[in-house]
């Protein structure tokens, strides 16, 4: 008999692992097109040199050829020599990036598959209210607020002691959590958009989490819902 009590995989874990296997799969393309590419130019750089060693071949058995016309084709082999090897290293080099693009799609594969398998973890009842922002949290926020500069104006608030307010922890905890995915998968810009940008209201405007503490950090100030008679 099943034990239906056991939580099924997380869907949101899933369905990260899909959009990496996506990402992995689409830079795969691209680098197996780079090669693809770079192969032609391997040969076309082949054929040239071909070429060149027949047309000096042909200019050192022939009668009249002036010492120039026999030393000019040998620069020119010379030179169709060089533009090959070069083309046998970009080759080189682009076929190195398709197995690492192959191994990233291998290792996002094994990542859906474990994602697939393994039970959702269950959230604890309170994870609504963290306790306290988690030290690579605070660093990271340290960092952000140091570099923001669309938040600078006179409607924006701001407390440096943000940590000690629960909101704004759990806030910039699940920014923190989004960045990171974001920076893995390349999707930076939908986190500003759908992300940051959403919060941000909330973390740094006039009317948002700080706006009691202009002067000064303010530990009493706890919003009260209105009840309605």
């Amino acid at each position: 008999m099943s034990d239906d009590s056991t939580p099924g995989p997380d869907p949101r874990e899933i369905a990260r692992a899909e959009a990496s296997v996506e990402s992995a799969a689409r830079a795969l393309a691209v680098a197996e097109a780079k090669a693809s590419a770079a192969y032609d130019a391997v040969e076309d750089a082949a054929g040239d040199v071909s070429v060149a060693e027949a047309k000096l071949a042909d200019f050192q058995e022939a009668e009249g050829k002036l010492p120039w016309q026999i030393a000019a084709a040998e620069a020119d082999l010379a030179k169709k020599r060089r533009a090959h090897e070069r083309a046998k290293a970009r080759h080189a080099t682009v076929a190195e990036r398709v197995d690492a693009a192959r191994e990233a799609l291998d290792a996002a594969h094994v990542l859906l598959a474990q994602a697939r398998a393994t039970p959702a973890t269950p959230i604890p009842d309170d994870a609504g209210v963290p306790p306290g922002a988690a030290p690579e949290v605070v660093a990271w926020v340290e960092k952000l607020t140091s570099y923001l500069e669309s938040q600078e104006k006179g409607d924006s608030a701001w407390c440096p002691q943000w940590h000690e307010h629960p909101e704004a922890v759990w806030r910039f905890t699940a920014l923190h959590r989004e960045f990171e995915i974001s920076v893995l998968e390349d999707t930076m810009s939908g986190w500003w958009v759908n992300h940051f940008d959403r919060h941000a209201p909330f973390l740094f405007g006039a009317s948002g989490i700080f706006q009691g503490c202009e002067n000064g950090h303010d530990p009493d100030r706890r919003f009260q819902f209105a009840r309605r008679d």
